[in-house]
């Protein structure tokens, strides 16, 4: 009876990781979609004054970055930071269609990297 007791508990905690971790995952996600919307603003808008806003989508991502890293796979990390830097560069050089494009492309990202990373029979089997 104690097995089965135990058995059970370490399968909740499973679950519940699990659960947890795909929350993580979509709010997440829905935050950096919401930042690299503000940054397409502000690149639409002015691109010389676009840096600032860069930096705070960079520094959101670094944020939990280490941390995604260590429950999901690192090509979608990967992808996201080789982005963020791509659009940091060209807002940098004042490319503003580039970066209207790139930040398109990262609110992209965060709107079908969440579905790729949700739970789905058809991934387990």
């Amino acid at each position: 009876m104690k097995r089965l007791i135990l058995a059970l508990s370490v399968l909740a905690l499973i679950i519940a990781a699990g659960v947890a971790e795909q929350i993580f995952v979509v709010k997440l996600y829905k935050e950096m979609g919401s930042a690299a919307s503000e940054a397409k603003e502000a690149v639409e808008t002015d691109v010389k004054t676009a840096l600032p806003t860069a930096e705070k989508l960079k520094e959101k991502w670094l944020k939990h970055r280490s941390f995604l890293e260590a429950i999901t796979p690192h090509n979608e990390t990967k992808e996201m930071v080789l982005r963020i830097a791509e659009l940091i560069g060209y807002v940098e050089t004042e490319d503003d269609k580039s970066a209207t494009a790139t930040a398109a492309i990262i609110m992209e990202m965060c709107s079908n990297t969440p579905h790729i990373l949700a739970f789905h029979w058809e991934h387990i089997f």
